[in-house]
């Protein structure tokens, strides 16, 4: 358990660096293209989500509320020079009442002159509607004379313009307000049109990015699944020593859907927001720029908290996995063990124990909601400060002409999108820091050395292994093989017995390159085993190992050849389509048997193969081996000592050495280690036999 918590700890301690970056970006390769569109659509997203709160802007400025105003000038020299400079720079949005006003459409004047117009009190507060009857049909024509004969106190008239005052329009039909705006109506739908199309158009390129986004993640991680597992494959026995397959297990399925998330709904995403952001930030500056300055800082506020969160959060979620990791690990050695729990009444210690580990989980839970409670409601109350705000300001600035009325509205827009990325920080964050570990777990993963896969590849094999004067440790500290020379010739049985821990299984691990020697050399048909492909080398050779495993399909089924040379002691081919789990430790051992000898391999190794078989189907496979023995080289390692009396020879090894050498009855007559062995056997077997 302690390792997991320094594995989990050591997670949130990680970042990405370049070399990492460079790792993930290789596996994009095939993709890129894929996204690339998802980039382009991203950024067409952006801008159209830019582009609808200006165009509600538009429609309310130009054409929803009236834009013509009056320019009173006074006697100040300047005050005339600015208004006949923009009469001359606007000839057609500047029309003469008097010698000393004007009537002047705003709407289509730079911000720069509109400014010095509202900002010198040269324009009226009140509004106008003009038209000009040279823009109108003749029906058009007739209508409007209609209205202005009907109404003739509340319209004016210069050259081909009739105006009437905003406030003053209130008192016509609503037929006759139709009449009369009818050419603004018509820029209000073509608005609303375009409006609509925006956001078409935002709900079809935002479904096409999310859609190439997601598809292209999925072949990227469906890529690097493949190659990570692929990878694992290759590696030798020793990384596995040192790697639990729980961990494994979490790199190719967890680490792996937590980079694919990082990916989708974080890394692109927050390109666009990106972009979003910028894009509001520019646009509310033309229009505002000391209202922009007010919100600039306040999100520079919300963002340096969130900063805050980020560093707190960093810890908190930290804690929380490593308390589902102690949560987790306790609960499955629970239920696994909990025959030894009940067989010493351990119940009532261990749900202590429990409750303990329990406490941790629920106090690094509590932490990370009362984060939670406090940073979300905090941005909801910045972000409504600052829509309330806005309003205040806004409102004081459009009723005082620094600020149109359209902007005032496209300012609360443009805020709602400038807040949402900063709302899914705190999960954005969660994916992030889950990324960045796995990034570097799988990292590690993949740069961990394969197995070497040269050598030879072809050729017969006799089945002859020599060792010559092998040494072998697994830590570089004990030595678990001293100096261990013998032979097996071609076709001839050997038995390889001795104390537990004394070195047989390791001998097999070599022979198999599971391992390597440190010192002396493994010979195969007098070839060094160093210089055969790892995957002839194992093509050629059967094994049955003490520790069992059945896949759910065999791994032989699709490539066997051989003839089943195993005697019908069971209906083994429904063992071998039944469910592992359903049948006994000898039926899987009966399983393996049949697969072994299926391999029709020239050396066959049985390390402990008939330890959970009972004596009779024993001594018959036994009797197969003896029979069907010609041409095949077999090791079989024992504990049972009854198991290898018929060997042609008995190999015994202590303490990492090959002491002694010879057949059962000349083992027996030099009354050694052997010797004692056989003994103790036949001992507790009696004693076994005196008690039943």
């Amino acid at each position: 358990m302690a390792l997991m918590d320094n594995e989990e700890a050591k997670k949130g301690k990680k970042t990405y660096d370049l070399k990492l970056i460079r790792w993930l970006f290789g596996y994009t390769g095939p993709y890129r293209t894929a996204m690339f569109l998802a980039l382009v659509f991203m950024i067409i997203t952006a801008s159209l989500e830019l582009t609808v709160p200006y165009i509600a802007k538009l429609a309310v400025d130009k054409y929803i509320y009236p834009s013509w105003r009056i320019a009173d000038l006074g006697d100040k020299q300047t005050d005339r020079k600015l208004v006949l400079d923009i009469k001359d720079k606007y000839p057609s949005l500047v029309v003469p009442l008097d010698q000393s006003s004007y009537l002047i459409d705003m709407s289509e004047i730079d911000n720069e002159d509109r400014h010095n117009l509202e900002k010198l009190g040269l324009v009226s507060e009140e509004r106008y509607l003009a038209i000009n009857q040279n823009d109108l049909s003749t029906e058009d024509n007739k209508e409007l004379a209609n209205i202005v004969a009907n109404n003739q106190d509340l319209f004016a008239a210069v050259g081909p313009y009739n105006y009437i005052s905003y406030t003053s329009m209130a008192k016509l039909k609503k037929s006759e307000i139709i009449v009369l705006r009818s050419d603004e109506i018509k820029h209000v739908i073509k608005l609303a049109a375009l409006l609509f199309l925006c956001l078409l158009g935002i709900f079809i390129f935002s479904s096409l990015f999310t859609y190439l986004l997601n598809y292209s993640g999925h072949k990227i991680m469906h890529r690097m699944r493949v190659q990570v597992f692929s990878h694992i494959m290759r590696l030798p026995q020793t990384f596995f020593d040192k790697n639990p397959v729980g961990r494994l297990t979490t790199r190719v399925t967890n680490d792996i859907n937590a980079i694919n998330e990082m990916y989708t709904s974080v890394m692109v995403q927050f390109f666009k927001d990106i972009l979003v952001v910028i894009g509001v930030f520019v646009v509310m500056f033309f229009m505002n720029r000391t209202l922009t300055v007010y919100v600039f800082i306040l999100t520079m506020l919300m963002l340096i908290f969130a900063s805050l969160f980020r560093m707190k959060l960093k810890t908190v979620y930290r804690d929380v996995r490593i308390s589902i990791a102690k949560l987790n690990a306790f609960v499955q050695e629970s239920v696994k063990g909990i025959i030894l729990i009940k067989l010493y009444n351990k119940e009532i210690e261990n749900f202590e124990k429990f409750k303990g580990v329990n406490s941790e989980n629920y106090k690094a839970n509590m932490d990370q909601l009362w984060v939670y409670a406090t940073f979300r409601p905090f941005i909801e109350f910045t972000s409504v400060f600052t829509v309330a705000f806005i309003l205040w300001y806004g409102g004081l600035e459009v009723l005082s002409l620094d600020l149109t009325l359209g902007a005032l509205i496209a300012y609360l827009y443009y805020v709602r999108l400038l807040f949402r990325p900063i709302m899914e920080l705190a999960e954005k964050y969660n994916l992030f820091q889950s990324a960045a570990a796995a990034t570097e777990n799988l990292y590690e993963l993949s740069s961990a050395v394969p197995e070497a896969t040269s050598g030879i590849t072809e050729g017969d094999i006799n089945g002859e292994i020599e060792f010559k004067k092998v040494w072998f440790s697994y830590d570089d500290n004990e030595w678990v093989l001293k100096n261990v020379s013998f032979k097996l010739n071609p076709s001839e049985t050997v038995a390889l017995v001795g104390l537990t821990g004394s070195g047989k299984t390791t001998i097999v691990n070599l022979i198999l390159r599971f391992y390597e020697a440190q010192k002396g050399e493994i010979l195969l048909d007098g070839i060094n085993i160093l210089d055969y492909n790892p995957d002839f080398l194992r093509e050629n050779i059967s094994a049955v190992f003490q520790d069992l495993f059945l896949f759910g399909k065999n791994v032989s089924e699709d490539h066997e050849t051989g003839t089943n040379r195993l005697p019908s002691i069971k209906n083994i081919a429904q063992l071998s389509s039944s469910n592992r789990n359903s049948i006994s430790s000898g039926e899987k051992q009966l399983v393996s048997i049949n697969q072994a000898f299926s391999k029709n391999a020239k050396l066959m190794i049985l390390d402990e193969a008939t330890s959970n078989i009972d004596a009779n189907i024993e001594k018959r496979i036994q009797e197969t081996i003896k029979k069907n023995g010609n041409g095949t080289t077999t090791l079989i390692i024992a504990h049972r000592l009854s198991n290898v009396r018929e060997a042609d020879r008995i190999l015994v090894i202590h303490k990492g050495e090959i002491s002694e050498s010879g057949t059962h009855t000349s083992l027996l007559a030099k009354k050694g280690i052997y010797f004692n062995l056989y003994n103790l056997q036949n001992e507790i077997r009696q004693f076994s036999t005196l008690t039943s």
